[in-house]
């Protein structure tokens, strides 16, 4: 079959096949009119602009988007089938792909201008702030995605998504921030946006949420530059708590108590060459993809650790480090941080995931990061997996412990940062 008329003309730094269409027809869908916004070449610096670019306030309603899944239309079998777990459930990595694909279009629509003649900027996910599940839709009832600017900085805005599940009267199932940064495509610097114009109570109470943590990010980056490798007298302490408890473990195994396990036997890892199927609009893997894979992995390793069904709950603290290209080679390690019976504000058991992609590349013995995630799980109560996400009490999960410094303070940092983030909510 040819493209779809949206697409016809388009053209992509890999092919002349729009990269939606190997995507879910969510992104198929946003990333085409994407395409039709800029007259079919949706590439940053595809076009050479005559005139310099102006900037034009606009309100948050000038860029929302909203998506609607139709699940419940006897008609939508294949749809329905695209986002079908093996338990009947909604995929959430599927989701995270028309998350990451929607808040993109919405910073390209807050960025662009309404004359052709300017140039488009590149637009880049810089983080995931926090990504919170609040309970498992299904695929019987219609979902709702919807997303709007609430912050923008010189260069760089913040996007709030939420999901709904239209039986549920209107309360999100998911709720989401996404950070954007706007780069010149030719100098690859960072450029100027349109500043958002705000308007009452609510937009403006969203707008100095929004600058309030673009600040406590900026100090938290300064913070750590300052102190390089120094570790926290805090972190410290627990961290030497943690190796002073892993010593039966490490030196007297056969003597250490059952329900300690070391971090290192809870690592899962894969490595995969990406395809040009999997790119975006730049030309560059798309970011949802990574997440979605990053989740796959982690769901695995809580699956493997826990026993038992793992249920999410949360993805905080997603960072793009580096992008990714076509043809690069990717190796993602995972890995239990800590459990816990006390950090959910439900009592819930917890397993408390990381996964660190990275860029090989053989030919020059080289490494690069390019992603961290962090993933919460609950387990399920029942062990056929049926039933909502167990209490604490209701199932034992071990105890993780580090084998070195470095270890015990990524265990700490991590539970830090989630108690944290319990105390601001």
């Amino acid at each position: 079959p040819g493209l779809p008329a949206a697409f016809r003309g388009a053209r992509c730094a890999a092919s002349e096949v729009s990269p939606g269409m190997h995507q879910t027809p969510i992104v198929d869908q946003l990333w085409a009119k994407r395409a039709r916004a800029v007259g079919g070449d949706y590439r940053p610096g595809a076009s050479s602009p005559s005139k310099p670019r102006t900037l034009t306030p606009k309100p948050p309603e000038a860029s929302a988007q909203t998506i609607e899944y139709a699940f419940s239309d006897p008609s939508n079998k294949a749809l329905v089938d695209k986002y079908r777990n093996p338990w009947g459930h909604v995929r959430p990595g599927r989701l995270f792909e028309d998350l990451d694909a929607l808040a993109g279009t919405i910073a390209f629509e807050h960025c662009r201008s309404g004359d052709p003649q300017e140039k488009l900027l590149h637009i880049v996910t810089a983080s995931v702030d926090r990504l919170k599940y609040m309970h498992r839709p299904d695929l019987e009832n219609n979902l709702v995605l919807t997303g709007a600017v609430t912050w923008v900085g010189r260069s760089s805005m913040e996007i709030s998504m939420r999901a709904q599940d239209t039986s549920w009267g209107g309360e999100p199932f998911m709720e989401s921030l996404f950070t954007f940064v706007a780069r010149d495509p030719e100098t690859g610097r960072a450029a100027q946006i349109n500043p958002l114009e705000v308007s009452g109570e609510e937009q403006t109470a969203l707008f100095e949420l929004g600058r309030k943590r673009a600040e406590a990010r900026k100090a938290a980056l300064t913070q750590k530059r300052k102190s390089g490798l120094h570790i926290e007298d805090e972190t410290h302490r627990i961290a030497q708590e943690l190796l002073s408890a892993s010593q039966p473990l490490v030196r007297m195994p056969a003597l250490a108590p059952e329900n300690d396990v070391l971090l290192a036997e809870t690592r899962m890892q894969n490595v995969f060459l990406t395809m040009p199927q999997q790119r975006n609009t730049a030309g560059r893997i798309f970011g949802g993809f990574l997440m979605r894979r990053a989740y796959e992995l982690a769901r695995s390793t809580a699956h493997l650790f826990g026993g038992r069904r793992p249920i999410f709950h949360e993805l905080d603290e997603v960072t793009f480090r580096a992008p990714v290209s076509v043809g690069d080679m990717v190796k993602f390690e995972s890995c239990v941080l800590y459990t816990s019976e006390q950090m959910d504000p439900q009592g819930r058991a917890t397993i408390h995931t990381e996964v660190k992609a990275f860029i090989l590349r053989p030919e020059t013995r080289e490494a690069v990061i390019s992603n961290t995630f962090n993933f919460t799980f609950g387990v399920a109560v029942n062990e056929d997996g049926s039933g909502g996400s167990a209490m604490g009490g209701e199932v034992q999960l071990r105890r993780v412990l580090p084998e070195n410094m470095l270890e015990a303070c990524r265990i700490v940092e991590r539970y830090l940062s989630d108690k944290q983030q319990v105390e601001e909510d």
